[in-house]
């Protein structure tokens, strides 16, 4: 059995109170729009519970069909803060990572800093850095527009 253990850290800034990206993070219908990476795989949550002690369970896989599982603890959120947790990422049968990490906002000028850093343990090579990355960069792509779109919405920023 091997372990590599690997980080990925991702900073953005966007146009938007933080009110706004703690949105995007905390309600499910926003988390849905952005979440899932992949516009070929199908991506469904058993439940939201976005809170200091809550565990959430979520399947994906192209289609219908479910063949990657992540189970995701949260042993620390602060609204509009911080959200710390961990996350299980298995198949039916290996766990293929497991990782920590946290993600802090902070507001300055009607602006907000994000960042993103997690670090993970994969084992035996049934995930790697690359395709993690790709992952959580494109989702944090879909997480930019949600977070346009809902900006947009906003009376303080209509035209």
């Amino acid at each position: 059995m091997t372990v590599a253990h690997e980080k990925i850290e991702i900073e953005r800034i966007f146009d938007a109170p933080v009110v706004l990206v703690w949105r995007a993070w905390s309600e499910p219908a926003q988390r849905e729009r952005w979440q899932n990476p992949s516009s070929s795989w199908t991506m469904v949550f058993e439940n939201y519970d976005l809170r200091t002690g809550g565990t959430e369970v979520c399947h994906c896989g192209p289609g219908d069909e479910m063949i990657v599982h992540f189970t995701s603890h949260y042993p620390e959120v602060v609204p509009e803060k911080r959200i710390v947790f961990t996350t299980i990422t298995a198949d039916d049968e290996h766990v293929a990572s497991v990782a920590a990490t946290s993600v802090e906002f902070e507001e300055d000028g009607g602006k907000t800093t994000m960042r993103f850093v997690e670090s993970i343990a994969f084992i035996d090579e049934r995930e790697n850095l690359a395709d993690r990355t790709m992952g959580t960069e494109a989702s944090i792509d879909k997480l930019v527009e949600v977070i346009e779109a809902e900006t947009a919405k906003e009376p303080h920023h209509a035209g």
